[in-house]
């Protein structure tokens, strides 16, 4: 029987091709699915073709928000979730019955990261007042006040989508603003291009810190660059100590479920309406959270040392 991939397999392939590659399908994959998707989706829910060529931000998307919902549903399907299924399945050596490293996670391992993922808060809360105040110089002005305006965007679009009604819209905003991308950006970000970096450099923390660089500047949102760099950090030593795509998925899932769920119970109307303690409060509060985040840290890094005898795979994470 013809085995498609032993044909196509990327397993043996240069880091740079791989890279290369895989940026392609991502492109191609997820610019024909969406396209695909958004058409077939306007027409189930009647969107009138005017509407198509406006802002989503516009009045006259305001009675169409089921479609936006379905759109940024696609969008991580379409760009995140179907292309690392297809290129994690090309970087497995042929005839490897295990596809990804998604391996079930211990309980305590998962209590663990649910409790780093409430020590992060304070600190990406605390990064982002400082982000946020940042200015570029003068002679950046212009692309300043560009990207105020692709964060003004994508502020006043989430405050459209995210306000809860009905314990089922909370469910389901739950489920495109925190699994989705979760469980997507993980795979393409950790499961691809963190491998392809660790193979490039032959080293885990350059492969970490640029994976974490590229997750960040990818949001399109420079202020909030720093906070979502740090995140990228802490999901890439998760899983590059423990193998386990499970463990960084579960950490981003609660980084962005916390406000959705927050939202519903308070009613806020809005993810970015939370008043921020002044910085020096904020300051004062952090040194708890770093030392109890890194603790956890330290404990899967540890837990990684003591089995001497696993191998490593070709992207150095541990086949356990």
């Amino acid at each position: 029987m013809y085995d498609i991939q032993s044909h196509f397999s990327l397993y043996n392939k240069s880091p740079l091709l791989r890279l290369i590659i895989s940026l392609l399908l991502i492109i191609v994959i997820g610019m024909f699915l969406l396209i695909v998707m958004f058409l077939a989706g306007a027409l189930v829910f009647g969107i009138d073709p005017t509407t198509l060529s406006r802002s989503f931000l516009d009045e006259a998307w305001a009675t169409n928000i089921a479609f936006l919902r379905y759109l940024m549903i696609m969008q991580d399907v379409c760009f995140f979730i179907i292309p690392a299924i297809i290129i994690l399945f090309l970087f497995k050596p042929a005839g490897k019955r295990k596809a990804f490293d998604f391996k079930i996670p211990q309980i305590n391992e998962v209590a663990l990261v649910i409790l780093l993922a409430f020590c992060i808060f304070p600190v990406t809360s605390f990064t982002g007042e400082l982000n946020s105040g940042m200015h570029l110089p003068g002679f950046l002005s212009e692309v300043e006040e560009w990207m105020a305006e692709k964060e003004d965007y994508a502020d006043r679009l989430i405050g459209l989508l995210i306000p809860s009604d009905t314990f089922w819209i909370m469910l389901l905003n739950l489920f495109l603003i925190a699994v989705l991308p979760a469980i997507g950006e993980e795979m393409i970000f950790r499961g691809v291009f963190q491998k392809i970096f660790y193979d490039f450099f032959k080293s885990g923390h350059p492969a970490i810190w640029i994976t974490a660089i590229i997750f960040s500047a990818m949001h399109f949102q420079f202020f909030g660059l720093i906070p979502r760099f740090i995140l990228g950090l802490v999901f890439g030593y998760l899983y590059f100590w423990s193998g386990n795509l499970w463990l960084p998925v579960i950490a981003h899932f609660i980084n962005n479920a916390v406000p959705v769920i927050g939202e519903y119970i308070t009613g806020v109307g809005s993810v970015n309406s939370e008043v921020h303690p002044a910085l020096w409060r904020q300051l004062l509060g952090l040194p708890v959270p770093i030392i109890a985040g890194g603790i956890i840290l330290w404990y899967f890094r540890n837990k990684s040392k003591k089995k001497p005898d696993q191998e490593f795979n070709q992207s150095g994470i541990a086949d356990v």
